[in-house]
C-alpha cells in the first residue's frame, strides 16, 4: 500500500527542480509494480536482480544496465521504451511514459540510492559513431533497371523543380523526380536508364528501400489527390500504391518488410498505410502544422516525422510516440536514419544539421551546417552526410561529423542531393532543374549534367543522328587544321634534321682535316730537319772543293812559273793530278749530296703546298660547320613554338573524335534500347 501511495503521489505532483530522483524513492517502487515479479533474488531472470540498488548496479548476465549519467543508452531505460530488444515488460501492458522518463531521469541524474547519496559519473563514452557499412547488402549483384522503358513517361516543354532525389545503397543508380515520372540514372557513367511513371500529379519525396530492389515515391495534386507508389527497380513494375489523400503526399518512408508506408502533408495527420490489407492502420494527430519529411527506420522497428514548426516525432509501427525532438527553431526540411537505425538526421530552415541519439532521445551533435536554412539531406549507408542549403553551397560531412569538403557558389538554389554508393560523386538538382555531377574529390566545376526532362526515345534519336553528322564535319575540319599544323612542324623538323647531319658530316670531315693537318705538319717538321741535316755535309763538300779548286789555281800558276824557268814539271805535275782527281771526286760527291738535298727540298715544297692546301679545306669546312650551327639555332627555337602550335588542334581533333565517338556509342544504346 505504501509503495502504491507512492506512486500515486508522484504521477499526481511532478518532481520539483530541487528535488532528488532517488532509487529508494522513486524508481524501486516502479520496478515493484512492472519488474520484481521476473527480476528478484529468487528468479534473476537473465541474471537481472532489481529488488536492491547493489544488485541493480552489478547488472545481469548482458553486462551493466544502466550508464551513469547517461539515461538514454542505459539497457535499464531503452527495453522499457522498445528501443532496444528485449522489449520489456515482456508480457502485460508496458511502463507507462511518465515511468520510464523518471527511469531515465534518475540515471542522467547520476543513479542516486538515496538522497544523501553522492551522483556517479558515467564510466565510458556517451557516443559511439562506430558503423558496420556492409550491414543489409542483398545477396548478389546489386538491384539495377534491366527491363525500365527508356521512352519517358511524360515530355514537358521545359524542365520543372526536381523535388527529391535518392541514390541506390548498393547499386550505381540515382532516382530524381520528373515531371509525373521519376527518372532512374547510372551514377557512374551518367546514363539514362529508365522511367517509372507517376500519373496522378507530381512526385514530392523518393526513398530507396534499404536492399536498394525497391523505390518509394510520393506526390499527388495539391489540394486534391495524394498517394505513394513503390516500384521494383529491375523490373519498373509496381508493387503497389499506397493512400488515398485528399492533398499531395509531400513526403513518405517505406519499412523494410514492405508492409507499412507512412504518409504525411498538408492534413497535418500521420497516416500510417499497412500493404498487404491496401488500408489505412493508423492517423497520428500530433503534428501543428503540415508534415515536410518522414523517414523509417532501416531495423523496421520506427518512423520520424517532421513539419514546418520544427517538430519532430519518432515512433513505433503501432503508431505509439517513443520520442519528441523539439530543438529546431525553424521547420524540418529533411529526415533521414542512418543504416544501423541508431542515429537520425535532420535539417531544417534554421539552418541546423542535427544528429539525433536513437536511444536517448535527444540531441548528439548539432551543426550550424547553412546559414539561411537547409533544403536537403542525405546519408549515406557508410556514414557521411549530404547537406544543401538556401546559401547555395552543398557539403559533406564525415561519418563523424567533421565537414569534408563543401561545393560553394552554386549557380541557384539547390533543392535535392545525394551521393553515389561508391561515395565517389555527389549530385545536386537545382531550383531550375538542372541535375550536375561533381567529384567527391574535387571542388571544381561539375563534371557531368543529367536531364531533369529527358525527350523521348525518337526525338533522341533523331537529335543524335544529326549531331554525328555535324559532329563528323567538326572532326574533318579539326583533322585539316591539325595536318596543316603537324606538316608545318614536320618539315621544319625535317630541314632541322638535314642541317643536323650536313653538320655532322662537315664536323666529321673538319675533325679529319685537322688531323690530316697535324699529320702532314708532323712530316713537314720531319723533312724540314732533314732537309737542315743535308745542308751541312754538301756545305763542307762545296767549302773543300772550293779550298782544292784554289789550290789547284795556285799549283797552276806555279807550273807556270816552273815552265817559263825550265824547271823539272814532273812533281808539280804530279800534284796537279792528285788535286784534279780530288776536286772530281767532290764533285761526284757534292752532285750526291745536292741531289740528295734537292730531293728533301722538293718534298718540303711538296708538303708545304699540301699543307696550304689542307689548311685552305679545313678554313672552308669550319665556315660551314660555324654557318650550320648559326642557322641551326634560330630553327630549334622555332621548333618548340610550332609544338606548342600542333597542341592545340591536336587537343581539339581528340576532344572533336572524343565527342564524336560519346554520340556514336550514345546512338548505338538508344537503337539497341527501341
Amino acid at each position: 500500500m505504501k509503495n502504491l501511495f507512492r506512486i500515486s503521489l508522484l504521477l499526481a505532483f511532478p518532481l520539483g527542480a530541487q528535488e532528488k530522483i532517488t532509487y529508494e524513492d522513486h524508481i524501486y517502487p516502479i520496478f515493484e509494480q512492472s519488474c520484481l515479479n521476473c527480476h528478484n533474488p529468487d528468479k534473476k531472470k537473465g541474471d537481472l536482480d532489481l529488488s536492491s540498488y547493489p544488485a541493480l548496479m552489478t547488472g545481469g548476465s548482458g553486462g551493466k544496465v544502466v550508464v551513469p549519467g547517461d539515461g538514454g543508452s542505459s539497457k535499464l531505460y531503452t527495453v522499457t521504451t522498445g528501443t532496444e530488444e528485449p522489449v520489456m515488460p515482456p508480457e502485460g501492458s508496458k511502463i507507462n511514459k511518465k515511468d520510464a522518463d523518471l527511469i531515465r531521469a534518475w540515471i542522467d541524474g547520476g543513479v542516486l540510492e538515496t538522497k544523501d547519496s553522492s551522483a556517479k559519473k558515467a564510466d565510458k563514452p556517451k557516443f559511439d559513431l562506430a558503423i558496420d557499412t556492409s550491414a543489409g547488402k542483398p545477396e548478389g549483384p546489386p538491384p539495377m533497371p534491366e527491363d525500365v522503358s527508356l521512352d519517358p513517361a511524360f515530355v514537358a516543354p521545359q524542365a520543372g523543380l526536381v523535388k527529391a532525389m535518392a541514390a541506390s545503397p548498393w547499386a550505381p543508380l540515382l532516382a530524381i523526380t520528373g515531371q509525373k515520372q521519376i527518372l532512374l540514372y547510372h551514377s557512374e557513367t551518367f546514363r539514362f536508364l529508365g522511367s517509372l511513371p507517376f500519373p496522378k500529379g507530381q512526385p514530392e519525396s523518393l526513398i530507396f528501400h534499404p536492399s536498394g530492389k525497391y523505390l518509394l515515391a510520393s506526390g499527388g495534386i495539391a489540394g486534391k489527390s495524394g498517394y505513394a507508389i513503390a516500384w521494383d527497380i529491375t523490373t519498373g513494375k509496381e508493387l503497389f500504391t499506397a493512400g488515398r489523400e485528399f492533398d499531395s503526399v509531400l513526403a513518405a518512408a517505406l519499412t523494410p518488410d514492405l508492409s507499412t508506408v507512412a504518409m504525411g502533408g498538408p492534413s497535418r495527420l500521420l497516416k500510417i498505410w499497412n500493404t498487404r490489407e491496401n488500408q489505412q492502420s493508423h492517423s497520428i494527430k500530433k503534428h501543428t502544422d503540415w508534415i515536410t519529411a518522414v523517414a523509417a527506420s532501416p531495423d523496421g522497428k520506427f518512423f520520424a516525422s517532421g513539419d514546418r514548426n520544427g517538430g519532430i516525432h519518432v515512433w513505433d509501427l503501432a503508431g505509439n510516440e517513443i520520442h519528441a525532438l523539439r530543438d529546431h527553431q525553424a521547420g524540418v526540411t529533411a529526415l533521414a536514419f542512418r543504416s544501423d537505425s541508431k542515429l537520425l538526421a535532420s535539417t531544417g530552415e534554421d539552418g541546423q544539421l542535427f544528429i539525433w541519439d536513437m536511444k536517448k532521445g535527444s540531441a548528439a551533435k548539432k551543426i550550424n551546417a547553412h546559414p539561411g536554412g537547409a533544403t536537403a539531406l542525405f546519408y549515406h549507408r557508410d556514414g557521411h552526410i549530404v547537406t544543401a542549403g538556401r546559401d547555395r553551397v552543398v557539403k559533406v560531412f564525415k561519418p563523424d561529423f567533421g565537414e569534408k569538403i563543401a561545393f560553394r557558389n552554386l549557380p541557384e538554389l539547390v533543392t535535392a542531393a545525394a551521393l553515389s554508393e561508391d561515395g565517389k560523386y555527389v549530385f545536386t538538382a537545382d531550383y531550375n532543374g538542372a541535375v550536375f555531377a561533381y567529384e567527391i574529390s574535387s571542388n571544381k566545376a561539375p563534371i557531368a549534367t543529367l536531364e531533369s526532362n529527358p525527350p523521348t526515345l525518337e526525338s533522341r534519336l533523331a537529335y543524335l543522328r544529326k549531331q554525328i553528322s555535324q559532329q563528323s564535319q567538326k572532326v574533318e575540319q579539326a583533322k585539316k587544321a591539325f595536318t596543316t599544323a603537324e606538316n608545318e612542324r614536320n618539315q621544319l623538323a625535317q630541314r632541322i634534321k638535314g642541317t643536323k647531319d650536313a653538320l655532322k658530316k662537315n664536323e666529321d670531315s673538319l675533325a679529319k682535316l685537322k688531323r690530316d693537318v697535324q699529320s702532314q705538319e708532323k712530316k713537314l717538321q720531319q723533312v724540314s730537319k732533314k732537309l737542315s741535316e743535308a745542308q751541312t755535309p754538301l756545305e763542307n763538300v762545296r767549302k773543300e772543293k772550293k779550298s782544292l779548286e784554289e789550290a789547284q789555281v795556285t799549283l797552276q800558276q806555279k807550273l807556270e812559273s816552273l815552265k817559263k824557268e825550265n824547271k823539272d814539271l814532273a812533281e808539280i805535275t804530279e800534284q796537279q793530278q792528285e788535286l784534279s782527281q780530288k776536286i772530281k771526286s767532290l764533285s761526284q760527291k757534292e752532285s750526291k749530296e745536292t741531289k740528295k738535298f734537292q730531293e728533301l727540298e722538293t718534298q718540303r715544297n711538296k708538303l708545304n703546298n699540301s699543307l696550304k692546301d689542307l689548311r685552305r679545306q679545313y678554313q672552308e669546312i669550319g665556315g660551314l660547320v660555324k654557318a650550320g650551327k648559326e642557322s641551326l639555332t634560330p630553327l630549334e627555337k622555332q621548333l618548340p613554338e610550332l609544338a606548342k602550335k600542333v597542341e592545340a588542334p591536336k587537343k581539339a581533333l581528340e576532344q572533336v573524335t572524343q565527342e564524336e565517338k560519346k554520340i556514336r556509342e550514345d546512338l548505338a544504346y538508344w537503337e539497341a534500347a527501341r
